[in-house]
């Protein structure tokens, strides 16, 4: 019959059975539960079917029959109900139950809980009628089973028991089979007693025919996942010891051979294919080895266990697998013939593993190192030699012996299984898998003058010029301001020495001079005490003008000497003027407290003023006998007192003489030209402290005396 007119039997037949549905009818077929959609089966359609118990297993509320239209699972009723029936793999039953939404596709079930409510009670059992045989079961290959087309039904499946394991949950007798094919991995379910189970795990790594009913879990988007064939008893599985024997006594085929080899496709069955040789490789986390001879190599993949060792002989059947683009043996089965055989590789060129003929096979080959890459679990050497580049990584390795670290521009001599690149487009010729650090051999090392040694010498020379030169500019100009500091500083000491030179002239002849005319007038008016008042008047304006004249003269001395304040500073000017005092003024007390801080010159010298006025009013107007100046410096602050104890005057009133009263408004405008306070504490006959305490401003630029 012509494919479409089968598609358009099947769809007036689901409509069909689907009508009868819609219409309350009772439906009598598996094929007809399994017309309807999702949303009509939650509806709890009345079933009434016969057909055969393919697995049950009330425990874990597993149910499946089959009957002439196909296969579906049903909910059995509650465990321990008095209607609860004892039925096993191959009971013919009579069933009447409703239809439920199920997770992949509609379903049955006998659960009082998904009865629908009505007033009258509904029917839910399942009665055995007879015991037989299991129905025929399709033959389908595993990758069939993950698609979901066979979905609940009872099918057979060829594979081979690999690895046979006790169900964890006590109350149930079960193994969980792990099996693999050609065509990937299968999970197997089987319900075995306790005295059986020992003869099951004989089976593994041994191929068998298993029949059972195919189930599975569902995602989130309602897609199958995780496929199980579900096995009712030990007799559905029949391992075929004559057929495993007949692949291993059939002629061993060449590796080159298999490379023409055109595998069918998904899907088809075929026959395993016998190959012998040693194992040159093991790759545990990729599922398999690599098996090579003389003549080539082959990469095996197999779960079996235990694992093999490098070196071991085999003999080992299984699916070619691959294409075009190269073959592997898949869901083999070794045997080991003997172990720890000296196998030697193939030492070729990279020109003669780049044609071709090589991959899979174990070599040996130099190469220059260009580059190498650490990742976290292995390195990456880069390798090129004849024209060609390659990497090299080790595989898998317990050896925990570092890597020894070869430098860029080594030749190395390398041993591995010889790979082709995974992308097709790669630069790289091949790859190599290596089995140990000690695939790695040095032949010679890289000379030291290599392009990148010479590139870093040359800029190492660049950089060490600019250096150079920059040092030489700066030097040059630290030089350059060094040496008009030292053409300042002696400008300034010639000019001080100058200033104090004229200062002394001045006090050694002018001052003198001007001391012993004093002197001499004084003794004409003590002498002629009764001299006419002209004359009289004459005197005393000669005696006042002297007064004034020494007086300028000896303020003109203090001016020549404040220039010290340059060189040495607001301290030592005021030590200057106090030594330049002593032969004329009572004993005068210079005291400091904290470490002494460079002002501006400004400030400095506008502080000076002050403190030489207050000393002269102290002089001249006070009459005192001892007189103190403190300095007090702070981070922020310069405090300066000048303390007497002269006759004194009230503070809030000044005397009422001229220059004293000019001379304290000179020094508060002093003070606020600097911004510092100045205050004044005074009273008669209890001395005179001046104050001023002016803000910290150190000086950028500080010349050292000579």
């Amino acid at each position: 019959m012509p494919s479409r007119l089968q598609f358009v039997v099947i769809t007036l037949l689901t409509l069909t059975l689907a009508a009868h549905a819609e219409d309350g009818k009772t439906l009598t077929t598996i094929a007809a539960v399994h017309a309807l959609m999702p949303e009509e089966a939650a509806r709890n359609h009345p079933v009434h079917l016969r057909g055969t118990i393919t697995f049950y297993n009330p425990l874990y509320s597993l149910g499946f029959i089959q009957d002439e239209t196909g296969g579906i699972y049903f909910k059995p009723p509650p465990t321990g109900a008095a209607d609860a029936p004892m039925l096993t793999a191959g009971d013919r039953v009579e069933m009447i139950g409703v239809t439920r939404r199920g997770q992949f596709s509609p379903s049955i079930s006998l659960h009082p809980d998904d009865a629908p409510r009505t007033d009258k009670p509904v029917v839910m059992r399942v009665v055995k009628l007879s015991t037989g045989p299991l129905p025929e079961a399709p033959l389908v290959s595993v990758d069939r089973i993950n698609t979901g087309d066979f979905h609940d039904q009872f099918v057979r499946v060829r594979a081979t028991i690999r690895q046979v394991v006790e169900h964890t949950d006590h109350r149930v007798e079960l193994l969980n089979v792990d099996a693999s094919s050609r065509y990937g991995p299968l999970n197997v379910i089987l319900m075995c007693a306790k005295n059986q189970q020992p003869a099951v795990k004989h089976w593994e790594n041994v191929e068998a025919e298993i029949s059972g009913v195919v189930s599975g879990e569902v995602d989130e988007r309602n897609q199958l996942r995780k496929a199980t064939l579900l096995v009712a008893t030990v007799a559905q599985i029949k391992p075929d010891l004559t057929a495993m024997q007949a692949c291993f006594d059939q002629p061993s085929r060449g590796f080159r051979e298999l490379l023409h080899y055109r595998p069918p496709q998904p899907g088809g069955t075929e026959t395993r294919q016998h190959v012998s040789g040693i194992v040159t490789l093991v790759h545990p986390s990729r599922g398999g080895y690599y098996l090579g001879s003389p003549h080539g190599g082959l990469w095996v993949r197999t779960p079996q266990q235990p694992p093999v060792q490098t070196g071991d002989e085999l003999n080992v059947i299984g699916f070619i697998a691959g294409g075009t683009d190269g073959v592997w043996l898949e869901d083999g089965i070794h045997r080991i013939e003997r172990k720890a055989v000296p196998f030697a590789p193939l030492v070729r060129t990279t020109e003669k593993i780049a044609s071709g003929t090589d991959f899979g096979s174990l070599v040996q080959v130099e190469g220059q190192l260009i580059d190498q890459f650490d990742r976290p679990s292995h390195r990456l050497l880069y390798l090129g030699a004849e024209g060609h580049t390659f990497y090299a990584r080790l595989a898998e390795s317990a050896d925990t012996t570092p890597l020894s670290s070869f430098e860029n521009g080594s030749w190395l001599r390398l041993t591995g299984v010889c790979e082709k690149p995974n992308d097709p487009a790669a630069r790289e010729s091949f790859s190599l898998l290596l089995r140990e650090n000690a695939d790695i051999a040095l032949i010679s090392r890289p000379p030291w003058f290599t392009a990148q040694r010479l590139r870093w010498l040359l800029g190492g020379l660049l950089a060490l010029t600019a250096i150079i030169s920059a040092w030489v500019l700066l030097l040059r100009r630290q030089v350059t301001r060094q040496t008009q500091v030292i053409a300042h500083q002696l400008e300034q000491k010639t000019l001080s020495d100058e200033r104090r030179r004229i200062a002394r002239e001045l006090h050694d002849t002018l001052e003198q001079q001007l001391a012993g005319v004093n002197i001499h007038l004084d003794t004409v008016a003590e002498c002629a005490p009764d001299l006419p008042a002209p004359v009289a008047s004459a005197l005393d304006n000669a005696r006042a003008m002297l007064a004034h004249s020494r007086t300028e003269a000896h303020r003109s001395i203090l001016e020549l000497r404040s220039r010290a304040i340059e060189q040495a500073g607001l301290v030592g000017a005021v030590r200057e003027s106090i030594d330049a005092l002593q032969l004329i003024t009572p004993r005068i007390t210079l005291e400091i407290e904290g470490e002494e801080q460079r002002q501006s010159q400004h400030i400095e010298f506008q502080l000076l003023r002050i403190i030489q006025e207050s000393i002269t009013n102290a002089l001249k107007h006070a009459e005192a006998a001892n007189i103190t100046v403190r300095f007090h410096f702070t981070q922020e602050e310069l405090h300066v007192t000048i303390t007497d104890d002269g006759t004194g005057f009230d503070a809030t009133r000044p005397p009422a003489v001229h220059s004293t009263q000019f001379g304290l408004l000179g020094m508060r405008e002093r003070a606020a030209k600097i911004r510092a306070t100045l205050t004044i504490h005074s009273t008669p006959g209890n001395g005179c402290t001046i104050a001023v305490t002016a803000p910290t401003r150190p000086t950028s630029l500080h010349l050292r005396t000579p």
